[in-house]
């Protein structure tokens, strides 16, 4: 069963009812509307299917979005599909659909490359959900459900693509939604909303449109091995109707009624009926949206024969087949063919792989170095190598390259995501950080990132709040308190529902010893992320530092709930139970910090602590000499080995464990 999973299509030449209509079952009333002419249409594809999620805990991953992804990419490169060139589909799959790539994707490369005759198709299969302050969420590969308003991919960004920017004619929302629970570490009475609500009121002002929900509100998406291998059953059905299932007239066209007509009656009969595709808009019923194998056998199966030039030993792929290797005489010749549209694929020395789709005739010579697409395929390893930022590295390359007019977006995309996802980073690692070591390095990185993409992206407001986030957090790091309190008060200006900046505005308050206005910092940060742990921790470290273990403990309880997997949080708590006098909580907490981390020195320290304090010698001897292991040089070690040695000294036995077993 696929949860809360996303599938999402722009299909073609689809008009637009209202933005505010209700979304009906799928049963379409058809307005009879003359399409317009496609004579001097394109067509632009951004299809994204995630199933591994970097910080989801596992039951909450998926397993076949990315295969739904592949298989739809795949399809619209095929001749059905419209045989889609590469610079024409942007497939971000798995760990390449950051919030960076994702946000780029759609906020330079969409606007950019469609113009006001084309066609857009977006495909995403993913999961969503209602966030803090009920503001509803795409969850990239590297968002943390913690905290999706710095990590998330807000629907209004969406919106404002689609209603704005976006040039394209037409717009087709395809959304495969499912309610199978939360996605994040805590209980799933405590987890995110799904946001299959928020898509119906997703608009796209007063261009073509075309909502198509895959589910009904209350019901669930599926998917299982038993469709086609491994797929979600909705893209499934959408396929095999594409494919040519769906042509009821055997006029070698699927046309749009077709479609809808098949997608709906076989979701409805693979899942007994509980799973029903749901339809709002209104268009040509009669709108052919693939040729079927008969209607693509119109064009000429005449033979072709391709010429590849090139650098000996480069590996040449046709339609993703490989057809061997270029010669030691610079030349590989390829038959088998047949005159028309093919890809070709080429793996150049050095990693750098580039792909052109080409229109073959009866005997066509490619040379490699003349493909505009290599300066990409340069561009591309660069940033898969972390070289962005250097000189003569991706940013500065893709600013002195002479582009061609076909491939400059696309590299634009890939430099701006590059420096938002190194940007991101220091984002990121806040929201799921539970280490008071700062990574002084990385910020300052994630900050010269964030300052060249706001001249690539000079109008997004966030960029310039997270600039000074960044170099606050640098100056936390340094001990430069009150220049980060002054960057932090400005993000917040720009940004006032920014929780890290408020976070992290605690702490440096707390650093120059103001700890009412520290409280109050971190309050407002849990108010505006309810399911943060990171100020629950900060504000129960504060209380329980200053000698009050009994209320630092729900503080510190909702933050290893919200969070279990951090450390340091659960060694507070771990700590306050000690000193809370609670002996049965402080021992299951040292079990799970012993299974979880059973390197991690504090733990040891803390046992050696309570079994002293219990006068059990020998557990207490053996905490500290285990202490003393892993953290021979620490500061308070010598003092730790002493109180080891008096230890031993009133003990004549060894205990069998550090704890008892329960």
């Amino acid at each position: 069963m696929r949860g809360l999973a996303l599938n999402w299509v722009l299909l073609s030449h689809i008009l637009l009812l209202g933005a505010m209509q209700t979304p009906r079952d799928l049963k379409l009333e058809w307005e009879r509307i003359e399409p317009q002419s496609t004579a001097a249409s394109k067509r632009w594809a951004l299809v994204v299917g995630i199933s591994s999620y970097r910080n989801l805990p596992p039951q909450s991953q998926l397993r076949y979005a990315h295969r739904d992804a592949e298989e739809f990419a795949r399809f619209l490169r095929a001749s059905q599909g419209g045989a889609l060139g590469p610079t024409q589909v942007r497939l971000l799959t798995e760990k390449d659909a950051t919030l960076g790539a994702l946000r780029s994707a759609l906020q330079e490369w969409l606007p950019a490359v469609a113009g006001p005759r084309d066609v857009v198709y977006i495909y995403f299969a993913g999961h969503g959900v209602i966030g803090e302050r009920n503001e509803p969420y795409f969850v990239a590969h590297d968002s943390d459900p913690q905290n999706l308003h710095a990590t998330g991919l807000a629907f209004r960004e969406l919106n404002e693509t689609i209603g704005k920017r976006l040039r394209a004619q037409a717009v087709v929302l395809m959304a495969d939604a499912c309610h199978t629970g939360g996605i994040g570490w805590a209980d799933a009475s405590d987890s995110l909303p799904v946001a299959g609500a928020a898509l119906e009121a997703l608009a796209a002002g007063d261009r073509m449109f075309l909502k198509i929900l895959a589910s009904r509100g209350t019901e669930r998406s599926y998917e299982d091995a038993r469709w086609g291998g491994g797929h979600g059953v909705f893209t499934y059905s959408l396929l095999r109707a594409l494919q040519g299932e769906a042509d009821r007239e055997k006029d070698g066209f699927v046309r749009a009624s077709e479609l809808v007509e098949f997608v709906g009656k076989e979701v409805a009969e693979q899942t007994g009926a509980r799973q029903n595709p749901r339809v709002a808009g209104n268009f040509e019923p009669r709108l052919a949206l693939a040729a079927t194998p008969r209607g693509a056998a119109n064009a000429a199966r005449n033979p072709a024969t391709l010429t590849v030039i090139g650098p000996p030993g480069a590996s040449v792929y046709v339609d993703d087949v490989f057809r061997g290797a270029v010669r030691p005489t610079g030349q590989l010749t390829v038959d088998g063919l047949v005159i028309g549209a093919h890809k070709l694929g080429v793996d150049l020395a050095g990693g750098v792989s580039l792909e052109q789709q080409l229109a073959l005739g009866a005997n066509t010579s490619i040379d490699v170095a003349q493909l505009p697409g290599v300066a990409l395929a340069r561009l591309q390893r660069m940033i898969a190598d972390g070289q962005v930022l250097g000189k003569g590295e991706a940013l500065e390359f893709f600013r002195t390259h002479n582009w061609d007019a076909q491939y400059k977006p696309s590299a634009a995309v890939l430099v701006t995501g590059a420096l938002e996802n190194l940007g991101q980073a220091c984002v990121n690692d806040y929201v799921q950080s539970d280490s008071i070591v700062l990574k002084r390095p990385m910020l300052l990185r994630a900050v010269e990132a964030f300052q060249a993409l706001r001249t690539l992206r000079p109008n997004d407001a966030m960029i310039p709040a997270k600039i000074y986030f960044c170099e606050a957090r640098a100056q936390i790091a340094a001990g430069e308190f009150a220049a980060a309190e002054k960057n932090l008060l400005a993000s917040i200006a720009l940004e006032k529902e920014f929780a890290c900046a408020y976070n992290a505005l605690g702490v440096a308050l707390g650093r120059m010893g103001r700890s009412a206005e520290a409280r109050a910092a971190f309050d407002k940060a849990a108010e505006l992320n309810p399911q943060w742990g990171l100020p629950y921790f900060q504000i129960g470290q504060a209380i329980l530092n200053a000698g009050q273990p009994v209320p630092a403990l729900p503080y510190l309880e909702k933050s290893v709930k919200l969070y279990p997997r951090a450390t340091l949080p659960r060694w507070f708590l771990l700590r306050g139970y000690r000193m809370a006098g609670q002996g049965a909580d402080f021992e299951r907490t040292a079990r799970e910090l012993l299974n979880a981390n059973p390197n991690y020195a504090p733990t040891y320290l803390e046992l050696g602590n309570y079994f002293e304090g219990r006068k059990d010698f020998a557990r207490a001897t053996q905490a500290f000499d285990a202490y003393l292991a892993l953290a021979p040089n620490f500061a308070d070690s010598a003092a730790v080995r002493q109180r080891a040695e008096r230890s031993r000294a009133q003990t004549g036995r060894q205990a069998p464990s550090l704890l008892k077993k329960r």
